[in-house]
């Protein structure tokens, strides 16, 4: 008796058309490929370097797909901790097992959930208002690199200059977002690209901030508004 084994790539291409068949198995193919933590490291390394040359060279790289993701959630981590541990010193350590979970958790949890939001509605705008086809991997490789700068918000732990270091990143973010929307679709010009970030960007803040203020959760310069 003979087995079939399934194939994830065939099934996308039956459920999605003929014309997907190629885009479906490199994305999976892509997926499928081993986790190249040095690689990740040095994504990172040369990012908070200053290379921005880096950015382009992601969003053109399939294999970059894992490492990219890596950085981000890397950036997200660290910066959660640098909230948190700002929370403990500022409270004198009354305030720590209460901020561990509602910053390093699920403040992380709910910063993914956002940034996934802004890259979707840049994706959006960049096709729906400017007609600029853009390959939504590439754009997530370059937007997931730009977003691991997050980690210098790690230092928002200094005290007094905490809401300045998260206010400096934040908005240093946004600017790297715009060239990573340049990377990834080199025929989107410059307004194309600022106002598809401004308008993902502005979903973004609202929901971690409304998150922060309403259910106590953030992460980054959000936390300032907790409580």
């Amino acid at each position: 008796m003979m087995q079939m084994r399934s194939d994830p790539a065939g099934a996308l291409t039956r459920t999605l058309g003929r014309g997907t068949r190629l885009s479906g198995a490199r994305y999976l193919s892509g997926l499928d490929a081993p986790f190249d933590w040095r690689r990740a490291l040095s994504l990172q390394r040369r990012l908070l370097a200053g290379e921005l040359g880096v950015i382009g060279e992601v969003s053109r790289t399939e294999s970059d797909t894992k490492p990219a993701l890596a950085v981000l959630t890397l950036g997200i981590l660290v910066a959660s901790l640098g909230s948190w541990l700002w929370v403990v010193i500022d409270s004198r350590g009354a305030e720590a097992a209460g901020p561990a979970l509602n910053i390093l958790l699920l403040g992380s949890i709910a910063s993914l959930g956002a940034w996934a939001l802004w890259l979707g509605l840049i994706w959006h705008a960049l096709r729906s208002i400017f007609q600029v086809d853009v390959d939504w991997r590439d754009l997530m490789r370059s937007m997931a690199l730009v977003g691991g700068f997050a980690v210098w918000q790690f230092f928002m732990l200094a005290g007094p200059t905490s809401f300045a270091v998260g206010l400096f990143v934040t908005i240093a973010g946004v600017l790297l977002a715009v060239l990573a929307v340049r990377a990834a679709a080199p025929q989107a010009d410059d307004r194309a690209a600022i106002v598809s970030v401004g308008v993902g960007f502005g979903v973004y803040a609202l929901l971690l901030s409304l998150a922060a203020d309403l259910l106590g959760v953030g992460s980054g310069l959000f936390v300032h508004a907790i409580g």
